[in-house]
């Protein structure tokens, strides 16, 4: 049925790494009925040959190469507007899903209009096996951290549930189109992920499928720079420094000074983490430029 496709949208940046298992996961999908678009922000690896390598192979995909790099956010929703059918998922190029990930999420969402959302359970993966799948290793095996979790109940207590969750790994389901539309943010600041997923929830709630079918990409975070990050993203340097405020104003704004109120102690705690993420960082950054390292991100 036409009204039941779905559309993908995979912003991509020197994904060279990655992309081809991307790609080959998505089109082995038993749910067939799909659109791919691919939005290059205009690497400077082999990204753009895989792409349009795969976009001659299957008429479903449509490879997009911006002139010049937009930054991540832009990136995530010009493929959001290039959509056109019932359901949408952001496709990040270095996840992988099972083959029925589509297919038993759609059943969801056409199952019960009350849901806006669905994902599965969600395991973390470091590497790639032989074959091109992620390798079951130490990390999969142990990785029992909830990273998706469902809504009931009121809006409020959505709200409140979601905020203690902090989360933001359920934007990578699959939703109802017109809502992810609806919820969009254009401002640019940390957590703005995480955003869209509580302005989602005005509209309904999320399910998460009893099952692992999808493995997202974890990079060894502690020889990586938040800082650096958020650099590349193209975000403002006093919201990098004020990590979490940025949201907590986003949040205020959109939801209004009664439900900050109910849940001040969760932003308080969230701007002391942000701090202490930012100062921690600033100050190895500091000793790396004493001490003269080469690479002090």
């Amino acid at each position: 049925m036409v009204n039941s496709k779905i559309s993908i949208g995979m912003p991509v940046y020197n994904g060279e790494k990655f992309v081809r298992n991307a790609l080959d996961s998505i089109l082995s999908q038993t749910y067939r009925d799909f659109e791919l678009i691919i939005s290059d922000n205009a690497s400077t690896d082999s990204t753009s040959l895989i792409c349009q390598e795969y976009a001659r192979k299957d008429t479903r995909i449509r490879y997009v190469r911006q002139n010049k790099n937009m930054g991540s956010i832009w990136n995530l929703y010009f493929v959001l507007q290039e959509s056109k059918y019932k359901y949408f998922m952001w496709a990040a190029v270095d996840d992988y899903w099972l083959n029925t990930f589509i297919e038993k999420n759609v059943k969801v969402l056409e199952s019960d209009e009350t849901i806006i959302g669905s994902i599965s359970d969600v395991k973390l993966y470091r590497e790639f096996t032989d074959e091109g799948k992620p390798k079951i290793n130490e990390l999969s095996k142990k990785n029992e951290f909830l990273y998706v979790d469902s809504t009931s109940g009121s809006f409020e207590e959505r709200i409140k549930k979601y905020l203690r969750f902090f989360q933001a790994s359920i934007i990578y389901g699959v939703y109802r189109t017109e809502v992810l539309k609806k919820s969009s943010i254009s401002d640019n600041f940390w957590a703005n992920d995480f955003a869209i997923v509580l302005n989602t929830l005005k509209y309904g709630n999320l399910y998460v499928v009893n099952e692992v079918l999808m493995y997202r990409y974890v990079p060894d975070w502690p020889s990586k720079s938040l800082i650096q990050y958020q650099l590349k993203a193209k975000i403002p340097i006093i919201k990098i420094i004020f990590l979490e405020m940025p949201f907590t104003i986003w949040f205020v704004k959109n939801f209004g000074w009664r439900m900050f109120i109910k849940n001040f102690h969760i932003f308080v705690k969230l701007n002391i983490r942000g701090e202490y993420v930012v100062l921690s960082e600033t100050i190895r950054i500091i000793k790396r430029i004493i001490f003269r390292q080469d690479k002090f991100w």
